[in-house]
Order: C-alpha cells, then structure tokens, then sequence
C-alpha cells in the first residue's frame, strides 16, 4: 500500500475512532418544567458550547416534574434526571431505586409562589384554612414547600396535586381550586395585567434558605458504567451556572427568546433566581429532609444522617 492509501486508512480509522467516541459521550437528561430559569442550566450551557467543549452530546427530555422526571432514570430511559423534589427522591432509594443524588439543584425556593385570582377572598397564605392548595406531585418540592407554608402561617388548606404550571393555571382560573402555584415567570402576564395576586413565597419560610429542596440525581447504571462521563456532565453543568451568572444580559436574552416572553418579565424572573440558591454544591439540611420524608410517609422508618449519606449521595464532581 502506497503512503497515500496508508493516509487514507489512518484518516478512516480515525474519524471512526472520533465517530464511536462521540456516541460514547452522548447524555440522556430528563429535566423537570421546561422553560424555568433553573431547567435551562443545561441548554444554556450547550449554546454557549460548554458541553461540546467537554465533548458530550445532551438529549433533553422535559418532563412535567415530580416522580415523572426521576421515573426516567428508573427506568433508564435516561441518565439524569435533572430539578427532582429531594423528599420523592429519599422516598424513591429508601424503596430501593437504583438511583443516586449527584447535586444540589435549588436551595430554599425563591422562585416558588402560590397565588390567587384577584376576585379571591385569601389576602394571605392566613387565610388559606379550608381552602384547596395546589402542589405539583407528591414528593415534589411544591409539595414539600407549600406544607411548610401552612405550617409557618399555621393554617391547614386542604392540599391538591394540579400537576403542572400550565394545568394549574387552568384549575385556579376555572374556581376548581382556590390557590395554584407557578415558579417565575409562568403567570408574570397575569400578574402584570392584574388577573392573579401572590398569596405567598417559598422565601417566607424561615429556614427553608439553609434546606436543599431539589436535587439532580443519575442512575446507578450510568454511574457505574460511564463514572467519568458523569463527571465532565457535572463540571459542565456547574460551569454552565457560572456562565449564565457571569453574562447576565446573553442569559436573560436567551431565557426571553427561549420562552417568548418580554425583557421586562426576563428581567423580573431573573430577580427570583439568587445564584447561591442554584449552585450545586453543597446539598444542604439533609437532617430536616429526612424529618419531613418521615412525617409525609415518604420513609417508612427513620433514617440516621450517616446512613443517609451513604444512600443518597454520589458527587462524581464538586468544584473546589
């Protein structure tokens, strides 16, 4: 074989060496609420050719959060699943999911509210005795956020899952429920038009800033089989994070043209959206997580904060 047939064998081999890389390092993410401010780490991170830099090709499913989005990841019709309430994910590995916790997702939940019609007779979350409250799934951080709401104003509402933003919206405008809940900035438009009134905010609870109340979790499988690839998905998406913080206007314009929506609601979503409550790490109040699994029956037994530590976590990655 002449030099230049050798040539084109070597250049052969060696696109398929980069071709069979490439699918190697293809990531499957099912993330919760599409469109949040929070959910778009990933596709930010990916326009602004973070993860290409880390060679990792990400196929986003959206789900509508709760047990739907950590149900992929049992499944393995993906490998991460992305925005999962940290209480339906002790409840999913105390029951023996293969699953395990990667990262922080959202610390405290300013970005959480619930609201009302303006016609309502609520004012406040005090005068939420009786009424229907609507969280998303059980398990779900609106589950665990709304019950520390009535909790901190002392009132018992008669607690309803609604499923999604858009479903929700439906059931608080039709009277089938009293309150709804939405994160920024779905309903900014009602708000701004005066149509809905902010009952309360996940930033009321005392304590809840110190309390993990979402998490990113992977599989076993994937973490078994592709650790290292985990890991460069973790460091991307932590320097995603840092990106969009780092360029606030290429961010916020992105967010507005990813979700069709107005500078001025960008603007206002941004405001709901500290960066210390998105960062990844540390995951924090596993103690009070573990009390409030216990009392919504999401464990069946309590569970030592060591033990838990063992169960729960698998950072493949942290910053230093």
């Amino acid at each position: 074989m002449n030099i230049m047939g050798k040539g084109l064998v070597c250049a052969a081999l060696l696109a398929a060496a980069q071709t069979a890389a490439f699918a190697e390092d293809r990531v499957r993410a099912a993330v919760g609420q599409r469109g949040n401010w929070d959910t778009l780490f990933i596709s930010q991170g990916i326009a602004a050719g973070i993860f290409k830099h880390a060679g990792i090709e990400v196929d986003i499913t959206w789900t509508r959060g709760g047990a739907e989005t950590l149900q992929a990841i049992i499944t393995d019709s993906a490998d991460l699943a992305m925005a999962n309430g940290m209480l339906g994910v002790i409840g999913a590995i105390s029951k023996g999911a293969p699953v395990r916790i990667v990262s922080a997702q959202m610390t405290g939940a300013p970005d959480i509210y619930w609201y009302v019609r303006s016609d309502s007779p609520a004012k406040t979350m005090k005068d939420m005795n009786g009424l229907t409250m609507g969280y998303s799934r059980p398990g779900s951080s609106t589950d665990l956020v709304g019950h520390a709401l009535a909790e901190h104003f002392g009132v018992k509402p008669k607690f309803v899952s609604t499923g999604g933003i858009p479903d929700t919206r439906t059931q608080v405008m039709s009277r089938q429920i009293d309150a709804g809940w939405a994160a920024a900035p779905f309903n900014f438009e009602l708000l701004n038009d005066g149509k809905i009134r902010i009952l309360a905010r996940g930033s009321e609870v005392p304590g809840l800033a110190d309390q993990t109340v979402r998490v990113n979790a992977a599989s076993l499988k994937f973490l078994n089989e592709k650790r290292d690839l985990a890991r460069r998905f973790m460091k991307a998406y932590h320097e995603s994070i840092e990106w969009v913080y780092a360029n606030p206007e290429k961010a916020s314009a992105f967010y507005a043209e990813f979700n069709k929506v107005s500078p001025r609601i960008a603007k206002q979503t941004v405001e709901f959206f500290p960066k210390a409550a998105v960062a990844a790490w540390p995951v924090r109040g596993l103690k009070k997580n573990l009390d409030e699994a216990l009392q919504h029956k999401q464990l069946a037994a309590p569970l030592g904060e060591a033990e838990a530590q063992k169960l729960l976590y698998d950072f493949v990655y942290q910053p230093q």
